[in-house]
This record gives structure tokens, sequence and C-alpha cells, in this order.
């Protein structure tokens, strides 16, 4: 089969390898439909995190089942799925309390990072990896549930609040479902974007979007009511030390995006005063099932997905992404499989 595999001598190289077949009377083979390009995978290319080596990558990923294994018992031949890429060991003392956001052989078990990821046209996984689509939502929304689950574990460390505030940093797809899910709950939701593409979604779900040299304290305390911000959400990965210029009493602040090349310096008597808190989140918690819930009755997160083109045009696709980001007309896109 064809697959996407990044090379020892970091490079990403479409190259025909060996189909992967059932090794545990729990496995599920899944042909793959296709797999968004998520930021993750975009800061591997780009060099802002490590990559696997000789590793098939890509975790955003529908498809529909050709294979099951003697002990599966509630996935069969023919169902459509979402793949799970966010597994653990189970064997962890983090793992055994529960907390399976934190195991420490994480690394080893993400699908894309320390497995075999799903750019390719078949995935062989556990069972308990892999949920059913609902027969009501669309492939698009589908492909957007992974990256639901990453907000919804964001929100539930956040536990936003009617009465609060929210600062999101960035619209791309991760700051636009924060951008979605706030907007639901928060009193006042508001966000940055220099794409103009990008800044134009936003603006339909949030109550103001700035381009980020327009957003100054001044207009900050405009808006809200004179003070910073509750909540304040960097989903650009490098944005903290902006963030810092927004904040209110209390606030909390969280970095999402993966990018081991950026610091920032912080002066902890401002976070003693303030009450500042910058909350870690771990890898997503089990959120699945819930995320499936939730997108049923988000139906804008299937507009999000913007372009599907084969995998054979990997490299357009990904330069549209990593290179073109200031005129780049799209959101979400999937790299589809051979065949589909």
């Amino acid at each position: 089969m064809k697959a996407l595999i990044w090379t020892d001598n970091k490079k990403l190289e479409l190259r025909e390898v060996e189909e992967p077949n059932l090794k545990r009377p729990d496995d599920v083979k899944v042909k793959i439909y296709g797999t968004g390009i998520c930021g993750t995978d975009l800061h591997i290319i780009g060099g802002k995190m490590e990559g696997p080596t000789n590793m098939i990558i890509g975790h955003e990923a529908i498809g529909k089942v050709v294979e099951v294994g003697d002990e599966v018992k509630h996935i069969k031949v023919g169902d459509e799925v979402i793949i799970d890429p966010t597994q653990y060991c189970g064997n962890c003392y983090y793992c055994n309390i529960g907390l399976t956001c934190y195991c420490t052989d994480f690394s080893s078990y993400q699908v894309g990072i320390g497995t075999h990821g799903t750019f390719a046209e078949y995935y062989v996984g556990q069972e308990s990896y892999i949920y059913k689509i609902p027969e009501n939502m669309s492939r698009e929304t589908a492909w957007m549930v992974e990256p639901l689950c990453c907000v919804l574990n964001v929100f539930e460390k956040l536990n936003v609040r009617p009465d609060q505030s929210v600062l999101v940093l960035g619209s791309g797809p991760i700051g636009l479902i924060c951008q979605l899910m706030s907007s639901k709950v928060a009193r006042l939701t508001v966000s940055t974007e220099v794409n103009a593409y990008r800044k134009k979604m936003s603006e339909k779900y949030v109550d103001y979007c700035y381009d980020p040299q327009e957003l100054t304290v001044e207009e900050v305390h405009r808006i809200n009511r004179g003070r910073g911000f509750d909540v304040i959400i960097d989903a650009v990965g490098d944005k903290l030390h902006t963030a810092m210029d927004y904040v209110g009493k209390n606030t909390k602040m969280v970095p999402m995006g993966f990018n081991n090349t950026y610091e920032i310096t912080l002066k902890t008597i401002d976070l003693l005063t303030n009450g500042t808190s910058i909350i870690g989140t771990g890898e997503v918690h089990q959120l699945m099932e819930k995320a499936i819930d939730i997108a049923l009755n988000l139906s804008e997160l299937g507009e999000l997905v913007t372009k599907k083109v084969p995998m054979e045009q990997y490299k357009e696709a990904f330069d549209e992404l990593l290179n073109k980001k200031g005129d780049s007309q799209d959101m979400k896109i999937i790299l589809t499989s051979p065949g589909m």
C-alpha cells in the first residue's frame, strides 16, 4: 500500500509499504478514507518538534472497517469509524490510577508518532480505540471529532463559566473550535488572526476578531468592562508572551500546540499578585465518545474542512499550510487515500 513516511533524513516521502494485518484478537483493520493535516504534522515537518523515524505519520483519520479479530465485540465489517490516536500503555502508575493522559510512555503509543499513523491506505488498531460514526454525522464533521477532543480536554480543565470572558489567540482549526466552544458558554469570546480568510471565518463565531496588532490593552478594557480576560488560550503555540499583556485578575492561560523551540520569561511576582495560572492540560483523556455526542450538535464543525486532495498531492497540501499562511484560503485539508 502507499503511505507517507517521515524518513530518517527528516523528509516526508510517499512510499510503497507492507499492508498491515491483524495481530491481536481485538484488532480492527480500517480502510482509510482520508486523514486531516494536523498542526502536529506541520510542526514535525517544520522542525518545531521531534518527529518519528521511518514512521507513517498522520492521525486525524476516518474510514471503513474491512476486517475484525475474533474477540472484537462492538465493531463489524462495513462500519464507518473514527480512530482515536491518543493511546497509552495501560501499565504505568498514571494509567493505573485512570490518568491515561499522563502515561509515562505516551510517545511510544501515540498514532503517527510512536506507532504507524494513518496517512496510508490501511490502519490496524485495537477495538478500544475505534469508534463508530453516527449515521446522521457527515464525514466532514467526523474528520473534526479528534481535534474537538483536544479542545474538550482544554475546556474541561478550564471549566469556562457563562460570566467569563475568553480570548483565543489564533484562528486555525484548533483556534476556531475553541472559539466555537467558548461562544456556546462564555459571556464574551474574542479572537485574533492575521490571515484574512481565517479572520472572516472566525468573525462568524466570536464577538470580536482582531488583527493581533489591533488588539491593545485599551481595546481589551473597552470591550471587556474595563478589565483583562478571565481565560486566554494560545491556539498558535508561541503566543503566551502576548497573552501576558491581556490578563486580568485570576486569569487562566492555556498553551496549545506543540513547539519545543518556544520559551518565555515570566515575572513570578505577576503570577502571585494577579493570581494568574498557566495550565498544562496533558494529552486527550478518553474523550472520543463525548466529542462525538457534542459534534452532532455543532453543525459548524464540518465547515472547517475546506479541501480534500489525493494523498499523492501531499507536497502541495503541506506547502499550502506551511509556507502560505498569510494568504491561504484553506482551514483543514484532508489527504484522501488512493481509491477514495
